[in-house]
């Protein structure tokens, strides 16, 4: 833990969690965040305690940032087929926008950051996003009652990552609409009453 579990300043959050990204965790050290954020590395140890700690930090600001941008968009949307859709599309927008790194940095997106160094915690936070909205969808009959929330909304979880980690091959996803359509036509069919 932090000393004191005092909050960090928010332009120090954006230093650590950039040193983060641009570094990676092997890299990573209290001194770059120091740099980046231009203060001292006591500073950064008084307020964020040891190397551990601070990756632990940015990767948990992160994560809560990626949940909570995705939350924000599956909230505008009336139903579960355009609730997957908008957080589909909110993945390949990401995809399409990761930044290129600096040589010697690292070249990995802000998802595959996170799935390779806290995999376990994001998907509980990202099924804690999703059962609610599943059995949401149960009540107003769009998913079968027998589908069990937890298991529906681990799948719609994996797809979605998919679309950060693997090729497209049918599925034009620079497109919105063409990724929007692709999950309204095909995945989230799955969910709903058998033919």
């Amino acid at each position: 833990m932090r000393p004191d579990d005092r909050p960090v300043s928010p332009a120090l959050l954006t230093a650590t969690t950039a040193t983060l990204r641009r570094l990676g965790p092997r890299q990573f050290s209290l001194t770059a965040v120091a740099e980046e954020a231009g203060v001292s590395r006591g500073t950064v140890h008084n307020a964020l305690g040891s190397r551990d700690n601070a990756i632990r930090t940015a990767l948990d600001h992160l994560a809560s940032v990626f949940i909570e941008t995705m939350s924000a968009e599956v909230d505008r949307q009336p139903t579960l087929a355009e609730q997957v859709a908008a957080a589909a599309v909110l993945v390949c927008a990401h995809r399409q926008r990761s930044e290129s790194v600096a040589p010697r940095g690292i070249n990995e997106s802000i998802l595959v950051l996170l799935l390779r160094n806290i995999g376990d915690d994001l998907m509980r936070r990202s099924l804690e996003l999703w059962q609610p909205l599943v059995r949401a969808a149960q009540a107003r009959g769009e998913v079968r009652a027998n589908v069990d929330p937890q298991r529906a909304s681990e799948w719609i979880v994996r797809v979605l990552l998919s679309f950060e980690l693997l090729p497209p091959v049918g599925v034009n996803i620079d497109s919105p609409r063409a990724v929007r359509r692709f999950i309204c036509d095909h995945i989230v069919a799955g969910l709903g009453e058998s033919v």
